[in-house]
């Protein structure tokens, strides 16, 4: 596994191959037995009609539905539709680790002295990307095709590698960006933000195409726009082979550009354009004299300063969306309200969705808390990045107190969190205002507080499972987030023991522009944050970061 850069890329990501392929797998099991659960006995076609109509109040988060009375199609409809997000995260993390992230840790600056060119470099450790993606989708295939054998319902096997083929080529897509990001940005940290905040921008995009009829423009500037064209599980629609095609050939000038760029900067710098419109390279800097700017004045003003474009993008992204919904609330509402008011808001728990508070819940909330806890795992991808990128060597050869280290950062991923859902905030308090939404202004409050909560015991775990082994804390943490989104989700479906239930956090936010946040469980997180945080902190005190 060592013998070329390929193979030692694929050994990297071995283990994230396993627990994200694994992970994936067993939710498709869990996935497809719902389905015979929810589909089984005599009144089986009315059941299916009941759920799609429940399913089409839903277009405008997992897209139209097709075929909900086979398992491709419900699979499609439960699954397929977030499945390029979770694994565009993935892919940009790798993609902004193979070149900038090995820079970081100095592993780079050896395999550059070996008789190998950059290019090689780059193409390889690309080419190692694209089949641990492709290795992560053919296990989650094989978990839908076992599943579907074991509950005796029918799978076209073929169609569910193609339709994970799919979803791999979307992810690439993020990861290739990320890995150009990486040659313009100053850091790993840096490229994932951009890359992720462009995630989230163009999702909400294709959401706001498929929402108002005005704004189907903007799917066309959207990777999901055209992964949405292609259901090879959903018989009726099946595989768009130009819109795949469009997919691949979007990788062409990503990695071409990538390749540009690395091979026109210097090592451990950044490329850029000067004004004139020539091509310079900035070269890399290691600066030994005393800081003069404040940004650099410390550790967390440093991972502050890196985090910010992140927290912009990010927080600008969802704005939009935040800006689009409300621009459009009054002819969303009389659009869909009628299909909410039935037992889609039972199920829910919204209550009657004649208030803006209900509809709201649904528009933006069920949205803004997935993208809330994938920035979170975000935050936690870049502390394990110091260490497996080897800056914390440098950074503990100085007088630094590990605990004051490991504080400072956390409270970089705490105040980058809150900054970015504070930007968020602002736009829906002022969208509101401008649109004339009256919403009820203490629970709009407590729902923003709510998302920061998730987000920092989400964090803290992070910071527990890099302090035991930073390898695999972020495949483990983002993980953790799945399953506790799977199971307030399917709680009711799957009778999932109340206990259970009750440690998803996702189930602890509830609905608080509706009812209201409950306290007691907020500062129940709290205090799990802090001893989480305490415990990452005496093992990162006691472990030997060299190991």
């Amino acid at each position: 596994m060592l013998r070329t850069i390929f193979l030692k890329t694929l050994r990297d990501y071995r283990f994230q191959i396993l627990i994200w392929g694994g992970g994936l797998a067993l939710l498709m099991l869990t996935y497809v037995q719902s389905y015979t659960s929810l589909f089984s006995g005599p009144d089986q076609a009315k059941l299916v009609a009941d759920y799609k109509k429940t399913a089409d109040s839903f277009t405008f988060i997992t897209g139209k539905p097709y075929d909900l009375d086979t398992v491709g199609g419900f699979i499609t409809f439960k699954i397929m539709s977030v499945l390029p997000v979770l694994l565009g995260i993935f892919g940009l993390m790798v993609g902004s680790g193979i070149i900038r992230g090995e820079e970081e840790k100095g592993s780079l600056d050896l395999l550059l002295s070996t008789p190998h060119s950059r290019t090689a470099v780059l193409l390889q450790k690309w080419a190692g990307m694209v089949v641990v993606l492709l290795a992560i989708g053919l296990l989650s295939s094989l978990g839908l095709i076992a599943g579907a054998a074991s509950a005796n319902v029918s799978m076209d096997a073929g169609a569910a590698i193609v339709a994970h083929l799919n979803v791999m080529l979307a992810a690439l897509i993020f990861g290739s960006l990320a890995l150009v990001f990486g040659q313009l940005s100053e850091s790993r940290k840096a490229a994932g933000g951009w890359a992720g905040g462009l995630l989230a921008t163009t999702y909400l995009m294709n959401s706001m195409a498929d929402t108002v009829n005005s704004l189907q423009w903007l799917g066309y500037f959207s990777p999901f726009y055209y992964y949405n064209l292609s259901k090879p599980l959903a018989v009726s629609v099946g595989t768009n082979g130009g819109a795949m095609a469009i997919q691949a050939v979007v990788l062409v000038p990503l990695v071409v550009a990538a390749w540009l760029f690395y091979l026109r900067r210097d090592h451990n710098g950044v490329f850029t354009f000067s004004k004139n419109g020539k091509v310079v390279q900035n070269k890399g800097k290691h600066k030994v004299a005393e800081p003069t700017s404040a940004w650099l004045a410390n550790n967390f003003a440093f991972g502050l300063r890196v985090a910010l474009p992140g927290i912009l993008i990010w927080g600008l992204g969802i704005s939009v969306y935040v800006v689009m919904i409300l621009a459009t609330f009054n002819d969303i509402r009389s659009n869909i309200t009628d299909m909410l008011s039935g037992n889609i808001s039972k199920q829910l728990n919204f209550g009657s969705l004649t208030t803006n508070e209900n509809l709201l819940s649904v528009l933006l909330l069920l949205i803004m808390v997935i993208l809330c806890a994938a920035y979170a795992v975000v935050q936690v991808s870049n502390w394990t990045g110091e260490e497996n990128g080897g800056r914390l060597e440098l950074i503990l050869s100085t007088p630094k107190a590990r605990w004051r280290l490991l504080i400072g950062q956390f409270s970089v991923a705490l105040l980058s969190t809150a900054l970015m859902i504070g930007i968020t905030a602002a736009s829906y308090a002022l969208s509101t205002w401008l649109f004339n939404v009256p919403v009820d202004a203490g629970n709009s409050v407590a729902a923003f507080f709510g998302l920061w909560v998730i987000c920092a015991i989400i964090e803290a775990a992070g910071f527990v499972l890099a302090a035991l082994g930073p390898g695999w804390a972020v495949a483990i943490c983002g993980g953790l987030v799945v399953i506790s989104y799977v199971v307030q989700l399917l709680e009711n479906l799957l009778n999932i023991p109340g206990w259970l239930v009750n440690l998803s956090v996702f189930h602890q936010y509830g609905t608080p522009l509706v009812k209201g946040l409950e306290w007691t469980p907020q500062w129940i997180m709290l205090g799990l944050s802090i001893a989480f945080v305490v415990i990452a902190g005496f093992r990162f005190w006691q472990r030997d970061i060299t190991k």
